[in-house]
Protein backbone atom coordinates (compact mmCIF):
# COMPACT_ATOMS: atom_id res chain seq x y z
CA UNK A 1 0.00 0.00 0.00
CA UNK A 2 2.85 2.40 0.80
CA UNK A 3 4.44 1.59 -2.56
CA UNK A 4 1.18 2.30 -4.39
CA UNK A 5 0.66 5.57 -2.50
CA UNK A 6 4.21 6.73 -3.26
CA UNK A 7 3.77 5.79 -6.89
CA UNK A 8 0.52 7.72 -7.26
CA UNK A 9 0.53 10.68 -4.88
CA UNK A 10 3.73 10.81 -2.82
CA UNK A 11 2.23 10.29 0.61
CA UNK A 12 3.19 8.44 3.78
CA UNK A 13 1.08 5.78 5.45
CA UNK A 14 1.92 5.21 9.11
CA UNK A 15 1.57 1.69 10.61
CA UNK A 16 -1.40 2.83 12.71
CA UNK A 17 -3.11 4.30 9.64
CA UNK A 18 -2.46 1.11 7.70
CA UNK A 19 -3.93 -1.06 10.47
CA UNK A 20 -7.03 1.14 10.58
CA UNK A 21 -7.51 1.20 6.79
CA UNK A 22 -6.88 -2.48 6.13
CA UNK A 23 -9.40 -3.53 8.80
CA UNK A 24 -12.01 -1.12 7.47
CA UNK A 25 -11.39 -2.60 4.03
CA UNK A 26 -11.71 -6.23 5.13
CA UNK A 27 -14.95 -5.42 6.97
CA UNK A 28 -16.26 -3.77 3.80
CA UNK A 29 -15.25 -6.78 1.68
CA UNK A 30 -16.86 -9.23 4.10
CA UNK A 31 -20.06 -7.16 4.01
CA UNK A 32 -19.94 -7.21 0.22
CA UNK A 33 -19.59 -11.01 0.05
CA UNK A 34 -22.36 -11.61 2.59
CA UNK A 35 -24.72 -9.39 0.56
CA UNK A 36 -24.61 -5.74 1.58
CA UNK A 37 -28.05 -4.15 1.60
CA UNK A 38 -26.93 -1.33 -0.74
CA UNK A 39 -26.86 -3.89 -3.57
CA UNK A 40 -30.55 -4.73 -3.27
CA UNK A 41 -32.84 -3.28 -5.90
CA UNK A 42 -36.59 -2.79 -5.88
CA UNK A 43 -38.33 -5.95 -7.08
CA UNK A 44 -35.13 -7.99 -6.81
CA UNK A 45 -34.97 -10.17 -3.66
CA UNK A 46 -31.23 -10.85 -3.77
CA UNK A 47 -28.08 -8.74 -3.87
CA UNK A 48 -25.79 -8.92 -6.90
CA UNK A 49 -23.26 -10.74 -4.71
CA UNK A 50 -24.23 -12.64 -1.57
CA UNK A 51 -23.19 -15.63 0.51
CA UNK A 52 -24.79 -18.85 -0.73
CA UNK A 53 -25.40 -17.37 -4.16
CA UNK A 54 -22.73 -19.45 -5.90
CA UNK A 55 -19.65 -21.59 -5.32
CA UNK A 56 -17.21 -18.76 -6.05
CA UNK A 57 -18.53 -16.53 -3.26
CA UNK A 58 -18.57 -19.47 -0.84
CA UNK A 59 -14.99 -20.35 -1.75
CA UNK A 60 -13.85 -16.83 -0.84
CA UNK A 61 -15.44 -17.24 2.60
CA UNK A 62 -14.20 -20.77 3.37
CA UNK A 63 -11.37 -19.49 5.65
CA UNK A 64 -14.15 -18.27 7.94
CA UNK A 65 -16.33 -21.41 7.99
CA UNK A 66 -15.16 -23.95 10.58
CA UNK A 67 -16.67 -27.26 11.60
CA UNK A 68 -20.19 -26.94 13.04
CA UNK A 69 -20.45 -26.13 16.74
CA UNK A 70 -23.00 -27.48 19.19
CA UNK A 71 -25.52 -24.93 20.44
CA UNK A 72 -27.07 -25.55 23.85
CA UNK A 73 -30.71 -24.48 23.75
CA UNK A 74 -32.34 -23.49 27.05
CA UNK A 75 -35.88 -24.25 28.21
CA UNK A 76 -37.19 -21.10 26.51
CA UNK A 77 -35.81 -22.29 23.18
CA UNK A 78 -32.97 -19.76 23.13
CA UNK A 79 -29.29 -20.20 22.32
CA UNK A 80 -26.62 -17.45 22.31
CA UNK A 81 -24.64 -16.70 19.18
CA UNK A 82 -21.02 -17.90 18.99
CA UNK A 83 -18.77 -14.99 19.99
CA UNK A 84 -17.24 -14.68 16.49
CA UNK A 85 -20.53 -15.10 14.59
CA UNK A 86 -21.03 -13.09 11.38
CA UNK A 87 -23.71 -14.95 9.37
CA UNK A 88 -25.55 -18.31 9.42
CA UNK A 89 -24.63 -21.13 7.08
CA UNK A 90 -26.60 -24.25 8.09
CA UNK A 91 -28.42 -25.66 11.12
CA UNK A 92 -28.93 -29.34 11.95
CA UNK A 93 -30.85 -31.18 14.62
CA UNK A 94 -28.32 -33.92 15.34
CA UNK A 95 -24.66 -34.82 15.03
CA UNK A 96 -24.96 -36.80 11.78
CA UNK A 97 -26.48 -33.84 9.90
CA UNK A 98 -29.56 -35.73 8.80
CA UNK A 99 -32.33 -33.47 10.13
CA UNK A 100 -32.14 -29.87 9.02
CA UNK A 101 -33.47 -27.06 11.22
CA UNK A 102 -35.10 -24.53 8.91
CA UNK A 103 -34.65 -20.78 9.12
CA UNK A 104 -37.90 -18.81 9.40
CA UNK A 105 -38.36 -15.04 9.40
CA UNK A 106 -40.52 -13.44 12.10
CA UNK A 107 -43.32 -12.51 9.70
CA UNK A 108 -43.81 -16.19 8.79
CA UNK A 109 -43.60 -17.62 12.32
CA UNK A 110 -47.37 -17.80 12.89
CA UNK A 111 -47.88 -19.87 9.73
CA UNK A 112 -45.17 -22.36 10.69
CA UNK A 113 -46.37 -22.74 14.27
CA UNK A 114 -49.91 -23.47 13.06
CA UNK A 115 -49.09 -25.68 10.09
CA UNK A 116 -50.90 -29.05 10.57
CA UNK A 117 -49.09 -30.65 7.62
CA UNK A 118 -45.53 -29.74 8.56
CA UNK A 119 -45.52 -29.27 12.38
CA UNK A 120 -42.44 -27.85 14.11
CA UNK A 121 -42.48 -30.75 16.57
CA UNK A 122 -41.12 -33.01 13.85
CA UNK A 123 -39.59 -30.33 11.58
CA UNK A 124 -37.85 -27.77 13.84
CA UNK A 125 -37.32 -24.14 12.90
CA UNK A 126 -35.17 -21.27 14.16
CA UNK A 127 -35.31 -17.48 14.07
CA UNK A 128 -32.53 -14.90 14.11
CA UNK A 129 -32.96 -12.33 16.89
CA UNK A 130 -30.77 -9.55 18.27
CA UNK A 131 -29.14 -11.50 21.11
CA UNK A 132 -30.24 -15.11 20.66
CA UNK A 133 -31.23 -17.70 18.13
CA UNK A 134 -34.80 -18.80 18.93
CA UNK A 135 -35.87 -22.41 18.31
CA UNK A 136 -39.18 -24.22 17.96
CA UNK A 137 -39.94 -26.63 19.50
CA UNK A 138 -38.44 -25.04 22.58
CA UNK A 139 -37.33 -28.38 24.04
CA UNK A 140 -34.99 -29.16 21.14
CA UNK A 141 -32.04 -29.29 23.55
CA UNK A 142 -29.11 -28.91 21.15
CA UNK A 143 -28.41 -28.10 17.51
CA UNK A 144 -25.39 -28.23 15.21
CA UNK A 145 -24.63 -24.81 13.76
CA UNK A 146 -22.36 -23.98 10.83
CA UNK A 147 -21.69 -20.27 10.42
CA UNK A 148 -19.43 -17.64 8.89
CA UNK A 149 -17.17 -16.13 11.53
CA UNK A 150 -15.83 -12.60 11.67
CA UNK A 151 -12.23 -12.31 10.43
CA UNK A 152 -9.48 -11.65 12.93
CA UNK A 153 -8.16 -8.12 13.09
CA UNK A 154 -5.18 -7.63 10.75
CA UNK A 155 -2.21 -6.08 12.55
CA UNK A 156 1.11 -4.87 11.13
CA UNK A 157 3.08 -4.92 14.35
CA UNK A 158 6.23 -2.87 14.70
CA UNK A 159 8.89 -1.49 16.98
CA UNK A 160 10.68 1.82 16.54
CA UNK A 161 14.30 1.71 15.43
CA UNK A 162 16.95 3.91 17.05
CA UNK A 163 16.19 6.38 14.26
CA UNK A 164 12.48 6.43 15.07
CA UNK A 165 11.46 4.41 12.01
CA UNK A 166 8.89 1.59 12.37
CA UNK A 167 10.40 -1.88 11.88
CA UNK A 168 8.16 -4.91 11.28
CA UNK A 169 7.65 -7.12 14.34
CA UNK A 170 6.31 -10.59 13.57
CA UNK A 171 5.67 -11.25 17.26
CA UNK A 172 3.02 -8.55 17.56
CA UNK A 173 1.58 -8.93 14.06
CA UNK A 174 -1.56 -10.81 12.99
CA UNK A 175 -1.63 -12.07 9.41
CA UNK A 176 -4.81 -11.96 7.29
CA UNK A 177 -6.94 -15.09 7.04
CA UNK A 178 -8.00 -14.33 3.45
CA UNK A 179 -6.72 -16.00 0.30
CA UNK A 180 -4.01 -13.98 -1.49
CA UNK A 181 -6.25 -13.07 -4.43
CA UNK A 182 -8.92 -11.76 -2.10
CA UNK A 183 -6.33 -9.72 -0.20
CA UNK A 184 -5.70 -7.85 -3.45
CA UNK A 185 -9.38 -6.80 -3.47
CA UNK A 186 -9.12 -5.74 0.17
CA UNK A 187 -5.98 -3.70 -0.54
CA UNK A 188 -7.77 -2.01 -3.45
CA UNK A 189 -10.61 -1.05 -1.09
CA UNK A 190 -8.14 0.28 1.48
CA UNK A 191 -6.34 2.36 -1.16
CA UNK A 192 -9.63 3.85 -2.32
CA UNK A 193 -10.24 5.16 1.20
CA UNK A 194 -7.08 7.26 0.79
CA UNK A 195 -8.21 8.23 -2.73
CA UNK A 196 -5.85 5.97 -4.70
CA UNK A 197 -8.01 4.27 -7.31
CA UNK A 198 -6.38 1.09 -8.61
CA UNK A 199 -7.55 -2.27 -9.88
CA UNK A 200 -6.43 -5.58 -8.36
CA UNK A 201 -4.24 -6.24 -11.41
CA UNK A 202 -2.30 -3.03 -10.82
CA UNK A 203 -1.82 -3.89 -7.16
CA UNK A 204 -0.51 -7.33 -8.15
CA UNK A 205 1.88 -5.65 -10.60
CA UNK A 206 3.17 -3.37 -7.83
CA UNK A 207 3.63 -6.40 -5.57
CA UNK A 208 5.78 -8.07 -8.24
CA UNK A 209 7.83 -4.91 -8.63
CA UNK A 210 8.46 -4.85 -4.89
CA UNK A 211 9.57 -8.52 -4.88
CA UNK A 212 11.85 -8.05 -7.87
CA UNK A 213 13.34 -4.89 -6.42
CA UNK A 214 13.93 -6.48 -3.03
CA UNK A 215 12.06 -3.71 -1.18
Amino acid sequence: MQYAINKNQDGYLSPDEFNLLINQAQTSFMDYLLGEFQQYQYGRPQARVSFGQNETVRQKLTPFIDSPVTLNINAQGLAPYPIDYAAPDAMYQNSIYMDRVRFVSQDRLFSFLNDPIDPVLTNPIYLIESIYLRFYPQNLGTAKFSYVKNPNEIVWGFTDSIYGQPVYNAGTSIDPDWYDQDMLDIIVRALRIVDVNLQAGQVAQYANEIKQGGQ
